[in-house]
């Protein structure tokens, strides 16, 4: 993969962070200095500052959802759920986290594709459960009927497309006829169908996607004449910082959809993981090289895209320097550790003096980091977690490499008893 960086330059000095500035230079200097680098540092406060916006601009009437996909954070799922709010999961391993941390049905929504190859292993009493197909349905439908789930349908929306080329939909979801006939048998059968589902992805949506979203799925509620109690808009939002038009236009559709499922919706589910994680999370890296050459400067650190920061090819992230530098700047690329020549953080001007042993601290790293987060040539780092009051903990301790050797040997012993 061919790395790009966009050629704009976000200064420490004049970043609109700079407020935020202090508090992750203080929390990441701790994390440093107790759990070395590098390390995650997630702080809760800019969730909540996020949460707080997002709720106040969507109104009363709508639920907030925790996409623990986008950052599987266990303290933060045991933040969220004391705080009143639900999660939602997608897999069966978030699906375990969430309950073994005791995440109380009423408080779990389980989502995803194929969930049928591994949900029938959880016969618990009221789980709320939104079918993304036919095959979904055919198998999971008698023991939904058994365990009393509380169950709707996710449709394909008219603007859902593959984020790399916009040519295909996409495989989630289901069609206007899969969606009524699923309707249909689950109504004739008993169920308790309360929801429908939609979810616009992650490219950039066209305007009126979400009024479009929602219009489609009243067109689907008619159909299989249908009211749904719940209606759930998905994610999709980009971070706070180039949300305003996406949410604007989100916002808009909340609007259509009280007018067009009224009187018998009750509430909207949104599940907004970027906007809500991204700014609640740096990546902590050490200098361990530096080496000038004529077209830039290159710092080695000791993590980077690679292991730790797959999203960096997605644009420039603001850096900060540990401690402070103020020498001339000077086009520098900063690397990780390992040995590919896409292992890069950023190529951006940094001071000249930024030496070895300073630390570099890689903002916004809060959303897809920690699940895409590899263990190329090495171990998982620490991930470290500040609470309301900033106080720190570890949240993971460091993946030693003696662990793979233990692993290695124990799979070996497995798989000779076997």
């Amino acid at each position: 993969m061919v790395f790009r960086q966009r050629p704009a330059v976000i200064s420490v000095a004049t970043s609109a962070l700079l407020p935020e500035a202090d508090c992750w230079r203080q929390a990441v200097h701790r994390a440093a200095a107790l759990y070395g680098t590098p390390c995650y540092v997630t702080r809760v406060r800019p969730v909540e500052t996020a949460l707080a916006e997002l709720e106040r601009r969507v109104g009363p009437g709508v639920r907030s959802w925790l996409s623990f996909k986008t950052h599987p954070l266990p303290r933060l799922l045991e933040w969220w759920t004391r705080s009143g709010r639900g999660v939602e999961v997608v897999s069966e391993s978030e699906f375990a986290t969430a309950r073994a941390l005791g995440c109380d049905v009423d408080q779990l929504l389980v989502n995803g594709v194929a969930k049928h190859s591994w949900l029938g292993r959880h016969p618990i009493e009221g789980l709320r459960v939104h079918f993304d197909s036919a095959t979904e349905v055919d198998a999971l439908m008698p023991l939904a009927l058994r365990c009393r789930w509380r169950v709707g349908v996710r449709v394909h929306a008219p603007d859902e497309r593959d984020r790399r080329d916009d040519r295909f939909g996409g495989q989630f979801g289901m069609t206007t006829d899969e969606a009524v006939h699923a309707l249909h048998r689950l109504l004739a059968a008993g169920a308790d169908v309360l929801s429908l589902h939609f979810h616009l992805g992650q490219h950039h949506h066209a305007a009126g996607a979400y009024r479009r979203a929602v219009e489609h799925a009243a067109r689907v509620s008619d159909a299989a004449a249908f009211r749904p109690r719940f209606l759930d808009c998905g994610g999709g939002l980009p971070g706070p910082a180039e949300a305003a038009p996406a949410l604007a236009e989100l916002i808009d559709a909340i609007g259509a959809a009280r007018s067009l499922f009224a009187p018998q919706l009750e509430e909207l589910w949104l599940e907004n993981g970027r906007f809500v994680t991204e700014q609640a999370s740096a990546l902590a890296v050490r200098v361990i090289d530096a080496k000038v050459r004529p077209d830039s400067r290159y710092l080695i650190c000791d993590g980077g895209r690679t292991n730790h920061a797959l999203a960096a090819d997605a644009g420039p992230h603001p850096l900060l320097v540990l401690p402070a530098r103020t020498g001339p700047a000077r086009l520098t690329t900063v690397c990780g550790p390992t040995c590919m020549t896409d292992d890069v953080l950023a190529r951006v001007p940094l001071p000249s003096d930024v030496a070895i042993g300073d630390v570099l601290v890689w903002l916004h790293a809060g959303a897809y980091h920690l699940p895409w987060e590899t263990r190329f040539s090495q171990g998982l780092c620490a991930v470290a977690w500040c609470d309301h009051d900033e106080d720190l903990s570890l949240a993971r301790e460091r993946e030693q490499p003696e662990e793979w050797v233990r692993r290695a040997r124990c799979d070996a012993d497995l798989q000779s008893i076997r």
